[in-house]
């Protein structure tokens, strides 16, 4: 069976759409505030999603790097404030566990006296999510098995032309 190469035009006007909507989805995602969020956002409450997140302090300047747009500038008192309550819902071990499980990240912004607890627990977590990943992968593989055994079953598989052919070779 010859395989016939598809015209270079069609691919190029089939993938240069493709294109352009995936960088423009890329672009889109580098602010990390929108503009009304910049003019009128409460920097406590930014500052409490960034700390949930788990953003390092350094993090306010991709804030200032989208504000400059408006020329507004970060709340630096408010947003650490707020930042540092949200730490505390995200330097938990039941997070640091769930990330673990879920196959995340566990960024080092927490405490020091807590943080070998943490990562302990983020490894148990992830752990968790590479026997479960292992898993998935092998009944795929599994399954694939127990296919190509059914066709070998059924005759589907063998490389015989006749059935007087494969007894021969059989026998």
């Amino acid at each position: 069976m010859k395989i016939q190469a598809k015209p270079l035009a069609i691919v190029n006007t089939l993938t240069l759409p493709v294109m352009l909507a995936l960088s423009v989805l890329m672009l889109s995602g580098c602010a990390t505030l929108s503009k009304d969020e910049c003019r009128h956002g409460d920097w406590q409450s930014i500052g409490y999603r960034d700390g949930v997140s788990g953003h390092s302090a350094s993090y306010i300047s991709e804030h200032q790097k989208a504000c400059a747009r408006v020329d507004v500038s970060p709340d630096y008192q408010a947003w650490e404030k707020g930042r540092k309550q949200g730490l505390k819902e995200y330097c938990t071990e039941s997070n640091a566990y769930q990330r673990g499980k879920q196959g995340l990240s566990f960024s080092h912004v927490c405490p020091a006296d807590i943080s070998d607890r943490l990562d302990q627990m983020h490894r148990k977590g992830k752990t968790l999510y590479d026997l479960r990943t292992q898993i998935k992968k092998d009944r795929k593989e599994l399954d694939k098995y127990q296919e190509e055994l059914k066709k070998l079953g059924n005759g589907e598989m063998l490389d015989f032309k006749t059935e007087k052919e494969a007894r021969r070779k059989i026998v």
